[in-house]
């Protein structure tokens, strides 16, 4: 059986990925969800890598409404390969947002994505406890060849079937600090691989650490994102694809655990289509969200500010959604498999995301009674 709130997500996983979601459903749940997953793999072959590629570079030209319901079709099937591929996603908008502001080098780039169907990891320092979301991860040092780049990204997904990282460092210009992103193939000398996730939720997402040691990056494949004391377009539009497709991916997988409960008819109807209606308010809010985005882009600021209130709204709802999902499968499924557990437990990682509530809460208070938004001096 499959949860009827999913349909359309799942139709439109089938039209941008023809036969993907058949294979994933394939693969035994726990075995999706391990640190051995294959579930990466099978989305560099057949998966919706070049979703966000417009079709004339050979990509899917994916809106951002038919991406929200892609990433909650995935959400459902493998919270791991969601989170993942998010950060996949999220790296492409943000190069598709350097092209518009007139580069060359990113177009070419975005379209051997998706013919060539490479994997995008982010080396930004979204992961670091205690860092700006937009500090940089990396250390540069600038010769005639290019930039040097040393740093450390922990957690990195997608670190061992990327094909290029994004990181970013900081450039002093006489403007002020200008932040940088530079695409680095990820066989360039000076890359190491290192373990670092320890739990068993989200195990597939190949969450391990990436280490520069003094990488070699030429100048064509560096590009601005803008000052740091100013948020820019570019970066404007990449938190706005991070927090819109991150929430898709813990709503489906949220959506995963209840169609569980509703494949099993446990408890009674009023207590499933309760949280049925929990779902479809927050798989909403998201559509509300997506609409508000594309129909306000020049007023990208504020619409991250309603969206990051979205995504806090959804961060409690989750919550409650999913303890309630868990008892409902009752006593049995906790102590028989993991799979209950892990699947409260996942439903759990939006919060860990940054930026987190209690940091925007100022930026936000502010939002509310002065309609205007910075997220300047945000901490993750």
């Amino acid at each position: 059986m499959s949860l009827s709130l999913l349909n359309r997500s799942r139709d439109l996983l089938q039209r941008y990925a023809p036969g993907f979601d058949e294979r994933l459903a394939a693969i035994p749940p726990a075995q999706r969800e391990a640190p051995q997953s294959e579930v990466i793999a099978l989305f560099k072959q057949h998966g919706p890598v070049g979703l966000l590629v417009n079709r004339e570079a050979g990509g899917l030209g994916a809106n951002i409404l038919d991406a929200v319901h892609v990433q909650i079709a995935l959400g459902a099937r493998s919270p791991s390969l969601a989170v993942a591929s998010t950060m996949h996603q999220f790296s492409v908008a943000s190069l598709l947002a350097l092209t518009q502001n007139g580069g060359g080098a990113e177009g070419l780039l975005l379209a051997a994505v998706a013919q060539k169907r490479l994997l995008l990891s982010s080396g930004f320092a979204e992961g670091t406890s205690g860092a700006g979301i937009l500090d940089s991860a990396m250390q540069a040092v600038h010769t005639p060849e290019g930039v040097l780049l040393s740093g450390s990204k922990k957690p990195c997904c997608l670190g061992q079937s990327m094909d290029l990282l994004t990181a970013s460092y900081i450039r002093q210009t006489p403007g002020g600090e200008e932040l940088m992103v530079a695409l680095i193939p990820a066989t360039a000398p000076g890359i190491s691989r290192n373990p670092f996730w320890q739990n068993s939720v989200l195990a597939g997402a190949e969450s391990i650490e990436v280490r520069l040691n003094e990488v070699l990056v030429p100048e064509r494949m560096v590009f601005s994102a803008g000052y740091t004391h100013q948020l820019g377009d570019v970066q404007t539009v990449g938190f706005i694809w991070f927090e819109l497709l991150i929430c898709a991916s813990y709503v489906g997988a949220c959506a995963g655990l209840i169609e569980s409960v509703t494949d099993a008819a446990r408890w009674t109807a009023h207590h499933r289509v309760d949280l049925a209606a929990d779902l479809q308010l927050a798989i909403s809010a998201l559509e509300g969200a997506a609409l508000d985005i594309e129909r306000n882009p020049q007023d990208l600021p504020n619409v991250l500010a309603r969206l990051l209130l979205v995504r806090y709204g959804i961060e409690q709802r989750l919550a409650q959604l999913s303890d309630q999902a868990h008892a409902m499968l009752g006593g049995m499924a906790f102590i028989t498999s993991n799979l209950s557990s892990n699947g409260l437990m996942a439903c759990r990682g939006l919060q860990f995301h940054p930026p987190a509530r209690i940091s925007m809460a100022t930026n936000l208070d502010t939002y509310l009674s002065a309609s205007t938004f910075s997220m300047t001096g945000a901490h993750s």
